[in-house]
């Protein structure tokens, strides 16, 4: 804790500092510096290349580890944070999970991309997912330039559809999926819980495409958002308890096909791997978690960004153009394949892969030849993205907002009572 205390005391001065200098950097472009995560094999290839590009360019890698401590990684990313803060560290990176990237926008830690997007050929040839590309852009400057993201789905059989008078076709929105879900779990046909685990419904806070924080103003707390949370409570009521999702493995397809569950929502991006299972279990139906647009909510995974002082940022605009080039991007273990990339030829070029992929055996019974998916069942999978309308990023006070929340979910204090705390929570975040 005293750490944690150190760290937000650490930035927070750095961000002082850093906020209120908006001078003009002086651009130098001696040498490059990147930060490399752990097993990033796009980022390596993207290095690779451009020291072949240009060998009189000096580039410094900085690489994390393998570790297996999640505290430790924690820490990394935080150090790695706080260098951004005080505006020092790598002048090209992807961003952590972990970080708080309001406090860091606050700061004004990272670089406005927007003259190195516009003047370059590879942002432009007509293959890029705009929709995606444009939640780079936040306060009016392009400081993200997305990579790939996850979109939320539910993977079931039509079988079961069937047997529980389940029907995907009402579920146009997020407020008739709530209806149509809220049915299922009062009625008669209620043998099997909706969900493998309540965390499902937990996320769908940012799938449902609710504002929570805008302009620096609290807004979640609405009738809408109060219809969510009486919903989850729901589920949680009748879910919590549920067997933790092992990442790695098809449990969630499992817990389908023995119906333990309806609906499958895989973790770490293996719908494919589920779609793949439950064919050998039914006939795999799947169903989007549309928002209350009737769109799809997309959350952002792996986004390129620079440090604001960098005086490399035309070396940062060479190296981006090599980051984002469709070969490089298309280069056979650059691509998280389980995720939906920014480029579509990059999706595309993924069937190949999956034709001859199979998963090793699992204790969950599914034999590890899986059946190939059929071009149009891949299609399918990957046209949904072009129904997304809304992107997000994690953010630091989602915490702050669950943890008051859960509270209401347990059925400790009311909702109104829930929602006052959880206001407070984020009132502190935001004065911070």
């Amino acid at each position: 804790m005293k750490k944690r205390i150190a760290y937000v005391l650490c930035i927070a001065a750095a961000g002082i500092c850093l906020s209120g200098c908006s001078k003009t950097i002086e651009q130098k472009n001696d040498s490059l510096h990147v930060y490399v995560d752990y097993n990033d094999t796009l980022m390596e290839t993207a290095v690779n290349k451009f020291k072949n590009a240009y060998p009189d360019i000096p580039v410094i890698v900085t690489e994390r580890e393998e570790t297996a401590d999640m505290e430790e990684l924690y820490e990394y990313n935080e150090q790695l944070s706080a260098q951004l803060m005080s505006g020092e560290g790598p002048d090209v990176f992807f961003l952590q999970n972990t970080w708080d990237i309001d406090k860091l926008l606050a700061a004004e830690a990272f670089a406005d991309l927007t003259e190195i997007y516009e003047s370059s050929e590879v942002f432009h040839d007509g293959d890029f997912r705009d929709e995606i590309m444009e939640a780079g852009i936040i306060g009016g400057k392009r400081v993200f330039l997305p990579m790939d993201c996850e979109i939320p789905l539910l993977v079931t059989t039509e079988e079961a559809l069937w047997e529980t008078g389940f029907d995907v076709e009402k579920c146009a929105d997020f407020n008739s999926f709530m209806e149509e879900s809220g049915q299922f779990m009062l009625g008669e046909n209620y043998d099997r819980r909706l969900f493998l685990a309540d965390t499902t419904a937990r996320g769908c806070i940012y799938w449902a495409g609710y504002p929570v924080i805008e302009d620096g103003k609290i807004v979640w707390d609405t009738e809408e958002t109060r219809k969510y949370y009486e919903w989850y409570r729901e589920v949680y009521k009748r879910e919590n308890g549920a067997g933790i999702y092992v990442l790695g493995d098809l449990s969630s397809a499992a817990a389908v096909r023995d119906k333990e569950c309806l609906f499958s929502n895989p973790m770490m991006m293996e719908y494919i791997d589920v779609i793949r299972a439950l064919k050998t279990a039914g006939a795999p139906a799947v169903l989007p978690i549309y928002n209350r647009d009737g769109g799809i909510t997309a959350k952002m995974s792996r986004t390129a960004a620079a440090r604001a002082n960098s005086e490399n940022l035309g070396n940062v605009k060479k190296f981006l153009e090599i980051l984002f080039d469709g070969d490089t991007m298309r280069e056979f273990g650059s691509h998280n394949w389980k995720e939906i990339s920014v480029r579509r030829s990059v999706n595309e070029n993924d069937f190949n892969y999956l034709e001859s992929a199979t998963y090793r055996e699992d204790v969950t019974g599914f034999p590890s030849s899986l059946p190939k998916l059929e071009k149009e069942e891949y299609n399918a999978y990957y046209d949904y993205a072009d129904q997304i309308n809304k992107v997000v990023y994690n953010r630091g006070w989602m915490g702050d907002l669950r943890e008051e929340m859960a509270a209401f979910l347990r059925g400790e204090v009311s909702y109104e009572e829930a929602a006052e705390n959880a206001k407070k929570k984020l009132e502190f975040y935001l004065s911070e």
